[in-house]
């Protein structure tokens, strides 16, 4: 088979090893927090596996050295090219170990190993202030209950300690991409073990520090950051009422901070009701004021949800201390008016707004920023009218060295944030032409780039399809232009790689060229981006950057995202614009980097070979259904009956039911050895239907007479149908169908007129083929009328024509049915005849029998 190669590579590599390391990371469909079960390990498997668990020691995997080929070299074979290995992050790999050895019942790995796993990874994350992803927050929980319901030994070298646990709750808190549903669990963990210690090593006082200043807070932050925010105001106002109780101030260290963060999360989840109360609450039980970051959540909830006036009465609330609205709030506004029905009344209230803080000597510069930013989106000012604007900040007008009380001296100068904002306001309309411009207009006032500045340049260049543009900046971040810190341009290098991956002749060189760059970062790709650079190298038959790109990024991803890119891997292949060659290459590919690829989507992909005529490449995903570790994954008795009405529809060419290596014996075979599956009449007359499309309709007919006539369940009207087609394909097989014909009639039984059909062309194949006169079939059709309430249809006309085994009988029935039924005929004739070696011409019409 032509991806033979490729899915041998494919799986005495990486991809295989990761999927019984994703057995261990995965989620189990039918349970809470269990995980699937890993793969049976094929040829080569455990060798790889060895090998990849010792690879995770190192960054980077190995590439073999390109050079030179000599004369006698051209006769000589180039070397198989190696799978890039995954970048595991420190400690992940003993994480999934241990979840490994956990579903197999087996000795997890030492109890100092998992310490310092947990250790290394939570340590990581926060030093390069990466998130973990759901798989890993899972994995830290499940290690870490381990660790507390198990003792160490006494003398333990290592073991997790109160610095650990705080790490992992700040790397906890970093938010992650996809679900936070097990960072939540994380956190809970944590915090529970956190104040367990607290309350044994702390002194009251001390107890009270950590509580208010750092766990409670931080506990707090993590609630409202991932849902709970309800639960997190309920634990707050209980804290605040312990406090009062114990006779000790509400106010304190953090107490404002740790009362916004509840108001956002409130907000954030639009929580109107609870969102009011809980402020009316905090402001009997504590006295807090209508403090800026107050104001900027209440102004911010109600601009989001376009409430007009809400959001006036809000904003005009007086802030305590006299402090002025943030930037952020002020660019609240503006967006509420670029999508209001009013704009023009709203832009009049904006104007007077922005008025206000232009004449505002405290304004800070972030407001400043926000009114330019007003003038460029409501306004529509660009960089020629912003220009003066820019003049009198540089100017020194805005400087406020004469200010007192809490202000500080400040300078408000236009720097790169100035610009960014313009450059992003211009974005935001829509108009790379006019950021660039505002780029333009920075070097008058010696403005230098930093990274956000590049980051926009790249963005809007991409929006503008400039793609040379774009990589003009790539390279000079690529080349160390500015320094970045924390992976700010991921979301940018995404995007880039989005649109190369979407240009009618995409670059290939240069798509490798950048994802080179980002794998010696180890940087994660997002899930949208790793479909596209699949699909792109799918495309353009670049299999092993396709092996490449899933063996690099499928192993930090999350289920959920995996689960996005699998289903569009399954629409890839059932897409009819697809050849078949790449889609079994993309199914090869599937199977092996995503085992937990659901049973609906692989009855999809099954169907679809069958679609594309191709019943071998069907019945091999049926097989690997069934060969799956996973029992949730096996083909149930619908699926098996779909998969023989497949091969009925689309025997195998050039195979006979009956030989050992059919497509058709091997699924029989598994059914034979299905212990969970039950016989029924649909079951049997799938195998008939299988049988008999297959060139064994004698076999077809055993069932028939050994299982579906002696069974308690009976025959259906399927059945029926099927036992008369199988009589049509054996000589003198009317020997069949008469006394079964005759049996029904006594038992009076209503006969549907596919049933009848079928029955007309079995009567006709045999009469005709023995030279017995056509009457009989004739008196046949023409007796319906009487005897069942239904004439001669289009499709009985057209089952008994093609029935028939030679031209002179067909010539014979046509001129008879053109009289009798005029307009059935003449519909009949509409769907057009094809010509065949030996039986005459038949009509273009389909039989369907179902099970």
């Amino acid at each position: 088979m032509r991806s033979h190669h490729l899915a041998r590579n494919a799986t005495t590599t990486t991809p295989n090893v990761y999927r019984r390391l994703h057995a261990a990371a995965g989620y189990h469909h039918h349970h809470h927090h269990g995980l699937l079960r890993p793969q049976c390990p094929v040829t080569g498997a455990l060798s790889a596996r060895r090998c990849l668990l010792d690879s995770c020691q190192h960054d980077v995997p190995h590439i073999p050295q390109t050079s030179k080929r000599t004369f006698i070299s051209l006769f000589t074979p180039k070397p198989e090219r190696v799978v890039k290995l995954p970048h595991f992050d420190p400690g992940y790999n003993v994480l999934l170990q241990y979840r490994r050895s956990e579903v197999e019942q087996e000795r997890p790995p030492p109890r100092d190993q998992l310490v310092m796993a947990f250790r290394k990874l939570t340590k990581f994350k926060t030093d390069t202030n990466k998130p973990l992803n759901p798989n890993q927050a899972f994995l830290l929980r499940t290690v870490l209950h381990y660790l507390m319901v198990t003792k160490p030994e006494a003398d333990a070298p290592v073991d997790v300690k109160m610095k650990d646990l705080e790490t992992a709750m700040d790397a906890a808190l970093l938010p992650p991409r996809g679900s936070p549903e097990f960072h939540l669990a994380l956190v809970r963990l944590l915090h529970e073990e956190i104040m367990r210690r607290r309350f044994i090593l702390l002194n009251p006082d001390e107890r009270k520090v950590h509580l208010t200043a750092d766990d409670f807070g931080k506990y707090i932050k993590a609630l409202t950051q991932y849902g709970g925010s309800l639960e997190a105001a309920g634990r707050v106002k209980e804290f605040w009422q312990q406090l009062k109780d114990e006779g000790s101030g509400v106010k304190f260290k953090g107490a404002g901070r740790m009362l916004i963060t509840v108001l956002q999360g409130l907000a954030d989840e639009g929580r109107e009701e609870e969102l009011l109360k809980f402020w009316e609450e905090a402001q009997e039980m504590t006295g807090t004021e209508y403090i800026p970051g107050v104001h900027q959540v209440f102004v911010g909830f109600y601009a989001k949800q376009d409430k007009i006036e809400e959001t006036k009465q809000w904003y005009n609330k007086p802030i305590n201390g006299g402090y002025s609205s943030s930037g952020e709030t002020l660019l609240e506004l503006v967006r509420l008016s670029r999508r209001s029905s009013q704009k023009e009344k709203w832009d009049e209230w904006l104007l007077s707004v922005f008025e206000e803080v232009v004449n505002d000597p405290y304004a800070k510069k972030g407001s400043l920023d926000a009114f330019l930013q007003w003038s460029v989106l409501a306004l529509e000012k660009g960089p020629d009218g912003i220009k003066k604007y820019l003049h009198t900040m540089a100017s020194g007008d805005f400087y406020k060295s004469n200010l007192k009380g809490n202000y500080k001296s400040d300078k408000v100068t236009v720097d790169a944030t100035t610009i960014n904002r313009l450059m992003e306001a211009a974005m935001e309309n829509g108009n790379p032409y006019m950021a660039e411009r505002f780029w333009q207009l920075a070097k008058d006032f010696d403005v230098e780039a930093d990274v956000h500045t590049y980051l926009n340049q790249m963005s809007y260049r991409l929006d503008a399809n400039d793609i040379e543009g774009a990589h003009q900046i790539f390279s000079k971040l690529a080349g160390g232009a500015v320094e970045i810190e924390f992976e700010e341009d991921l979301p940018v290098m995404n995007k880039y790689l989005r649109v190369l991956c979407a240009q009618p002749e995409p670059d290939i060189q240069r798509i490798l060229t950048i994802t080179s760059a980002l794998e010696q970062r180890h940087a994660v790709l997002e899930p949208e981006t790793i479909l596209a650079l699949c699909l792109v190298f799918l495309n353009h038959d670049q299999k092993f950057d396709v092996i490449d790109t899933l063996s690099l990024h499928s192993v930090s991803i999350s289920h959920i995202e995996r689960q996005q890119i699998y289903k569009a891997f399954v629409d890839y292949i059932c897409s009819p614009s697809t050849t078949t060659d790449r889609a079994w290459d993309a199914y090869s590919l599937l199977r092996q980097y995503f085992p937990e690829t659901s049973v609906d989507d692989r009855v999809r992909l099954m169907e679809s070979f069958f679609e594309r005529k191709k019943p071998e490449m069907a019945c091999l995903v049926f097989g690997h259904m069934r060969a799956h570790d996973d029992e949730n994954m096996h083909p149930t008795a619908d699926i098996y009956v779909r998969c023989l009405e497949g091969l009925a529809r689309c025997p195998p060419p050039e195979q006979h039911p009956t030989d050992p290596a059919s497509s058709l014996k091997m699924v029989h075979n598994m059914l034979k050895m299905d212990t969970r599956v039950e016989m029924s009449t649909r079951m049997y007359n799938a195998l008939m239907l299988a049988y008999a499309a297959g060139g064994d309709p004698f076999t077809a007919l055993d069932f028939w007479e050994e299982h579906i006539t002696r069974s308690a369940e009976g025959p259906s009207y399927n059945s029926l149908a099927i036992v008369f087609w199988c009589s049509e394909l054996i000589p003198l097989g009317d020997r069949y169908a008469r006394p079964l014909w005759q049996k029904m009639l006594r038992m009076d039984l209503e006969v549907p007129q596919f049933v009848f059909n079928a029955y007309c062309a079995s009567i006709a194949r045999s009469n005709a083929g023995w030279g017995r006169k056509m009457e009989e079939v004739f008196k046949l059709i023409k007796g319906t009328d009487a005897s069942f309430g239904y004439g001669a249809s289009m499709m009985t006309l057209g089952a008994t024509y093609n029935a028939l085994p030679d031209p002179l009988s067909k010539e014979e029935f046509a001129g008879w049915a053109k009289e009798e039924y005029p307009e059935e005929w003449a519909r009949l004739e509409s769907k057009g005849q094809k010509e065949t070696e030996y039986s005459g011409p038949m009509f273009n019409i389909t039989r369907q029998f179902e099970a």
